[in-house]
């Protein structure tokens, strides 16, 4: 399955718990999560894989 990118962005991948207090219940939130349990919305970006090229 390949989504393609909109507005330039690539997908939005799942997050499996929320970086502040580690609950599990996230839901998509405009340009990132919100956390069900604290009510925070954060985002997550990668920057590298670690691989060398």
């Amino acid at each position: 399955m390949t989504e393609e990118p909109t507005s330039g962005r690539a997908r939005q991948l799942p997050v499996f718990h929320c970086p502040y207090c580690g609950d599990e219940e996230l839901t998509p939130h405009e340009d990132g999560w919100r956390c069900g349990a604290c009510l925070r919305a954060f985002s997550v970006r990668l920057i590298a894989t670690g691989v060398q090229e």
